[in-house]
């Protein structure tokens, strides 16, 4: 492989979800081989102490440095958390021989550069089932299942902890502190931009609460004395059979390979994090849905009409070329 196909690798990689956009990933190319590692720099101390979160953001890197070594015409190998003696060392990928990309491979491929969190209003359109089921058969490609809270008490019972969780967050100053961190409010490489947290309009609101990025108390602006309409979009649990290092990386590779699928279906989606971000919160949802695996990321899905803003790291601060020896 040369250098200009390591870059494209890496370029496109650093397309995948991050929580809070962190991008908390650094790449070696060796050769026919991409290291990826978690940059512990970037960990969210408050949000995920247990580095969780890092370790599903690093495996939907994962999942689009694949895509890319299969656009590029090659096969690959993954291997996660290959050494116990390097824990920062979370996956290799290398090229194998010339092998022609499925069309679903290029498809989903093509629909990384258009992938993106819309946090604003959706259509009044619920996601089609055909949809879900290609998702569900993503996800179970890489070891991890999907639920979609379809029934009134399962999303009931979902708002009341995120309520729960929220509430948790907002009054601990950690958290404010660290998301003041990652708030941006002009052009960025990293972070969540001000303007991708748009305010909802007056007469509508979700029946979920959703993570204010925008430094204030709703992402909505309806008056009390106004009756406003209630958005109820399809909510999606992503979630693992074990909670450990490697279930966190292959969940990371499921959230991408679910993303990319609903993208290419124009279905957008936005992270409902606050409920597994606390570990307390996140039991109670294990528990009152009856899980028998762990639920790792909540989702809201549905046909969005906004426009992607946040930034990306330029690939020279991610991807380091040893020189030949």
């Amino acid at each position: 492989m040369n250098t200009e196909e390591l870059r494209l690798i890496t370029t496109y990689a650093s397309l995948a979800p991050s929580i809070h956009n962190t991008r908390p990933w650094r790449f070696t190319a060796l050769g026919h081989t991409v290291e990826v590692h978690a940059d512990p720099e970037r960990q969210l101390s408050y949000l995920d102490e247990s580095a969780r979160q890092l370790h599903l953001s690093c495996g939907a890197a994962v999942e689009f440095a694949r895509l890319a070594f299969r656009a590029l015409g090659y096969s690959c190998i993954v291997r996660l958390a290959p050494r116990a003696d390097d824990p920062l060392l979370v996956a290799t990928l290398t090229a194998g021989g010339p092998d022609t990309a499925l069309a679903i491979e290029r498809r989903l491929f093509e629909a990384g550069a258009r992938r993106y969190t819309d946090r604003g209003p959706y259509a009044d359109s619920a996601v089609p089932s055909a949809v879900i089921a290609r998702m569900r058969e993503a996800a179970a490609a890489v070891g991890c299942w999907v639920r979609v809270l379809d029934r009134p008490g399962d999303r009931l019972l979902a708002s009341m902890l995120l309520q729960k969780a929220a509430a948790i967050e907002a009054e601990d100053p950690r958290y404010r502190d660290e998301l003041d961190r990652w708030r941006r409010t002009d052009v960025c490489v990293d972070g969540v931009p001000v303007a991708a947290a748009p305010r909802w309009p007056a007469d509508l609101v979700p029946d979920v609460p959703l993570r204010d990025f925008r430094g204030t108390s709703s992402p909505h602006s309806a008056r009390p004395q106004e009756r406003p309409d209630v958005e109820r979009d399809t909510l999606v649990l992503l979630g693992s059979d074990a909670d450990d290092r490697l279930s966190w990386l292959r969940t990371g590779r499921a959230l991408a390979a679910l993303l990319l699928t609903a993208t290419d279906a124009n279905v957008v989606a936005q992270p409902l994090g606050q409920v597994t971000d606390i570990p307390a919160t996140r039991v109670q949802l294990q528990r009152v849905l009856g899980l028998l695996g762990y639920p790792q990321l909540l989702l809201r899905m549905g046909y969005g009409s906004g426009r992607p803003t946040t930034g990306r790291r330029p690939v020279d601060e991610t991807l380091a070329v040893p020189a030949r020896a």
